[in-house]
C-alpha cells in the first residue's frame, strides 16, 4: 500500500472514530436547549405570583393600606361638607404593584343619611393615579373652585349665586319636604354660637376660617378651597370623629395627619390647593371660627331662618321628601 493509500485509510479511520462523538455533542446541545427552555419558563411562570406576593407585602409592611384608606376618608371628611364614609363600604383589591379601593359616600339630609357617590379608586405603589366617581346627587356641586364659585362664602367675598332666588325656590318646595342648605354667614362665630341660633335643625359641618378665605387665597397666590369638619356625633364606626371630645382638636389632628401625604389627599379631594401647613399655622394660634355652616331639616324650619341676622347667604343643596320624626 502507497503513502496516498494509507492517508485515505487514516482518515477513514479517524471519521468513524470521532462519530459517536460528535453525535453524543449533539445530543448534549439539544438537552440544553430544553434545560434552558423549562427554566425561562419556569422564571417566566414565577415572575407574576412573585410580583403579587412583593405588591401584597408593600401595602400590608412598607406603605400601609390603612394608612392610604386614612387618607382617602380623612380628606373626603374635611373637604366634603355634611358626608360621612361607612367603614363596611370599602372594597379593597390587589393587582400588580397597584392597590384598588372602592367605597361609597354619604350625605344626610333630614332625619336620614343617603348614598350620594361611589368611589373607585387605584393607587399605584403610594400614588393615587386614577379616581373615578360616579354620582347620585341631584345638583352639581362646586369643583376645582375658583375665588367666586363657592357655596360657603367668607363675609367678605361675593356669592356668585342668587341669594334672594334661593330663599323663592325653598319657599316654593312643599311643606313635605326636608332640605340641605349652605349657609353663609355675615360674621365669624364659633360653631356653638350657630348652633344655638338654629335649634330647631341639625347643624351638620362647618367651614373653618384658616386666615385664607376672606381672599380664597394661599401666601403663594393659589386659590384655596373650604376645609372644615362635621359638628354633630358621628357614630359611624370609620368616621375619625366617632369618639372625639373636641372636633376642633380632631379637625386640628386630622390636618397635620393630612400634612405628611398632601399631594394624595389633593388627589383625592374634588378641591384643590389645600394648603395645609399655612393653615395648620393659624389654627395653632388662633381661635376656630366659622364663616359658613352646612344644616338639615324640615323646609318650613329652615325658610324660618330668612330674617336671622346672622345669615348673608343660603345655597339650596338635596331635598328629599319628609323623614323627620322627631
Amino acid at each position: 500500500m502507497d503513502s496516498y493509500e494509507q492517508l485515505l485509510q487514516q482518515a477513514k479511520d479517524s471519521e468513524k472514530i470521532n462519530t459517536p462523538s460528535t453525535n453524543v455533542v449533539k445530543k448534549a446541545i439539544a438537552s440544553s436547549k430544553r434545560k434552558l427552555i423549562l427554566t425561562t419558563l419556569t422564571i417566566a411562570l414565577l415572575i407574576v405570583p412573585t410580583c403579587y406576593m412583593l405588591t401584597f407585602l408593600y401595602y400590608a409592611f412598607g406603605t400601609k393600606s390603612t394608612t392610604l384608606m386614612d387618607v382617602t376618608s380623612q380628606t373626603l371628611y374635611v373637604t366634603d361638607p355634611n358626608t360621612t364614609l361607612e367603614e363596611l363600604e370599602f372594597d379593597m383589591d390587589f393587582s400588580l404593584f397597584s392597590m384598588l379601593l372602592s367605597f361609597e359616600q354619604y350625605k344626610q339630609i333630614g332625619d336620614e343619611v343617603y348614598p350620594i357617590k361611589h368611589y373607585d379608586t387605584r393607587f399605584m405603589l403610594n400614588d393615587l393615579v386614577e379616581k373615578t366617581t360616579t354620582s347620585k346627587l341631584e345638583k352639581t356641586y362646586p369643583k376645582y373652585p375658583t375665588i367666586t364659585n363657592q357655596w360657603l362664602v367668607h363675609p367678605e367675598n361675593q356669592a356668585e349665586f342668587n341669594t334672594s332666588e334661593e330663599w323663592q325656590v325653598l319657599k316654593g318646595l312643599p311643606d313635605e319636604t326636608v332640605v340641605e342648605a349652605y349657609i353663609s354667614l355675615n360674621n365669624l362665630f364659633t360653631v356653638e354660637e350657630v348652633i344655638q341660633e338654629m335649634p330647631k335643625v341639625d347643624v351638620t359641618w362647618a367651614a373653618i376660617y384658616t386666615g385664607v378665605e376672606d381672599k380664597m387665597l394661599s401666601a403663594n397666590g393659589n386659590v384655596v378651597s373650604p376645609i372644615g369638619y362635621p359638628v354633630q356625633q358621628d357614630y359611624t364606626n370609620w368616621s375619625p370623629f366617632k369618639n372625639s371630645t373636641s372636633h376642633e382638636q380632631t379637625f386640628l389632628s386630622i390636618l397635620h395627619f393630612l400634612a405628611n401625604y398632601e399631594d394624595i389627599a389633593t388627589a383625592v379631594s374634588s378641591h384643590k390647593n389645600l394648603e395645609l401647613k399655612e393653615r395648620i399655622s393659624y389654627l395653632e394660634k388662633q381661635d376656630m371660627k366659622t364663616y359658613a355652616v352646612v344644616i338639615t331639616g324640615p323646609k318650613a324650619e329652615i325658610e324660618q331662618l330668612k330674617d336671622n341676622t346672622m345669615i348673608k347667604h343660603l345655597k339650596l343643596g338635596e331635598v328629599k321628601l319628609w323623614n323627620w320624626v322627631r
